[in-house]
């Protein structure tokens, strides 16, 4: 019976073994339970994380591209405009031709050539830079375009429409560089 009793004992302190084993092996399971959920967490923040710098990124993208095409446009516009306030102060020039035009006796035929020749090549230089002459007179008052400098009644047209340009006025490409100063019709009450 010693044998079996031994025998016993050695199966019992085996199943004890296991048993231990067992739970040693449930603990270390747990364990890495646990660390595994922490990784899952862990990286489930970092892909969020890598979610909201990746959409930062695609937005300060789509900003850099706006940027870059609003800055092709204004260079653009820039270079269309810049030589603005020389066109306005040539067209004071060619205001002063105008003005000497009708000033000059029509029998001084060879100085009104020779500045007919000026005047045609000024506004040539003008024109090739974009600086083209309104055309108001006869049409209807728009204060964007003119200004009236004064009214008058004349039966032949009807109310607010452009009767005399008193100066000209310009265009820069498709801007307003200087409005025409024009006297507009009104109607007959009006006049006192």
């Amino acid at each position: 019976m010693d044998m079996e009793a031994e025998k016993r004992q050695e199966e019992q302190e085996v199943q004890e073994l296991q048993q231990v084993q067992e739970a040693q092996q449930q603990e270390e399971l747990e364990k890495l339970k646990e660390e595994l959920e922490k990784h899952k967490e862990k990286l489930a923040k970092l892909e969020n994380t890598a979610r909201l710098v990746n959409q930062r990124f695609m937005e300060l993208q789509k900003e850099y591209e706006y940027l870059k095409e609003r800055y092709r446009r204004d260079l653009e516009e820039h270079k269309k405009y810049c030589y603005e306030k020389l066109a306005l102060e040539l067209l004071n020039v060619l205001d002063d031709f105008e003005r000497a035009f009708e000033s000059i006796p029509k029998d001084e035929s060879s100085y009104l050539q020779g500045f007919e020749i000026i005047y045609r090549s000024l506004k040539n230089i003008l024109e090739n830079y974009g600086v083209r002459e309104m055309q108001v007179e006869g049409s209807v008052f728009d204060p964007y375009l003119c200004e009236a400098v004064d009214k008058d009644y004349n039966p032949d047209v009807p109310p607010n429409t452009v009767i005399k340009v008193v100066r000209k006025g310009y265009y820069l490409h498709d801007k307003v560089l200087r409005p025409a100063r024009v006297i507009v019709s009104v109607p007959e009450e009006e006049v006192t």
